[in-house]
């Protein structure tokens, strides 16, 4: 599945798509290049569950230096990982599943390949002012619930 957006504000229809697809147990990969928009279509996501749940959000930012977030909300907690200057490739994130959703930008190679078969992929790439946005995951159901 994929998308295209030439600005920022044209991100938070699929963030909030994406915001009603994910709960508890759940895994969202994070992928490309920096400045490419991870972190604000995170923040777009996080805002868009806020306001479902009618509770205050403050946005913490991407946790480069600190690696994680936890974002307390009503029917479950996020847990937002930044791995970008993670070498240590030996990660596991099961202790972190137990009525979490996961978001991980720049994941490390061990847990695409441990947590693929579950994750819900996002890839932004940018051509010029655009945005290319690349949804994938094996779980069709989950895919079908952001379309």
């Amino acid at each position: 599945m994929r998308f295209a957006v030439s600005n920022e504000i044209e991100l938070k229809p699929l963030a909030r798509k994406i915001s009603r697809s994910i709960s508890k147990n759940q895994i969202i990969f994070f992928e490309g290049e920096a400045g490419s928009g991870k972190t604000t279509l995170i923040r777009y996501i996080l805002s868009e569950i806020s306001k479902s749940e009618k509770k205050t959000f403050s946005f913490q930012g991407s946790p480069t230096y600190q690696r994680e977030h936890i974002y307390n909300f009503n029917k479950f907690n996020i847990i937002h990982f930044d791995f970008y200057q993670v070498q240590n490739n030996k990660l596991d994130l099961d202790e972190y599943f137990n009525d979490n959703c996961v978001l991980i930008e720049w994941p490390l190679e061990n847990l695409i390949k441990r947590y693929n078969h579950m994750a819900l992929s996002i890839n932004i790439s940018v051509t010029g002012e655009k945005r290319n946005i690349e949804i994938k995951s094996s779980n069709k159901k989950w895919l079908h619930k952001i379309k």
